[in-house]
């Protein structure tokens, strides 16, 4: 006759232990992906418009993303950062007309996509960050869009295939 088990033998020390080994790996999984995950922001400093409103590409800039290290920005320059996690801060040092050297308060943001994109001109004219950063979405070049329609096969392109002898 088989026995069926009791609530004691199933609910073992054993069985505890299992469930807290994936109850771990799960909340690492879930760690991992928000903050262990590589994200991209470009800092931009091109002439933008944004809600209507133009800003005009600085001069120079010093910026310098989550201590990282400082880069430095001219006119219609993008670059591109690899950070981790989703909130971050940028520090942004620039000129007046002048050439007197001013320091703005950091800005703290966060990213919104996995690639997105910052502008310069936008947070130095005191825009606030949720306003100056979006997702980066690329462009195809002209080149790309013109060989897509190449690549749909003729009919009858090679002729005839037939192995007849």
């Amino acid at each position: 006759m088989i026995k069926g088990k009791t609530a004691k033998e199933i609910f073992d020390i054993r069985f505890f232990v299992r469930l807290g080994c994936i109850i771990v790996i799960i909340a690492l999984a879930v760690f991992l992906y928000f903050f262990g995950k590589q994200r991209t922001l470009y800092v931009d400093n091109w002439s933008t418009e944004i809600d209507g409103k133009s800003y005009k590409a600085v001069d120079w800039a010093m910026v310098e993303v989550d201590d990282l290290g400082d880069q430095e920005y001219s006119p219609r320059q993008r670059r591109g950062i690899a950070l981790r996690g989703t909130t971050h801060t940028i520090y942004i040092t620039t000129e007046d007309d002048d050439f007197n050297e001013i320091v703005l308060d950091p800005v703290e943001f966060t990213l919104p996509a996995d690639q997105s994109i910052i502008s310069l001109p936008a947070l130095v004219a005191g825009l606030p960050a949720d306003k100056a950063i979006q997702e980066f979405i690329p462009e195809p070049s002209p080149v790309q869009a013109s060989d897509t329609a190449a690549e749909e096969p003729a009919v009858d392109e090679f002729g005839d295939m037939s192995m007849d002898f």
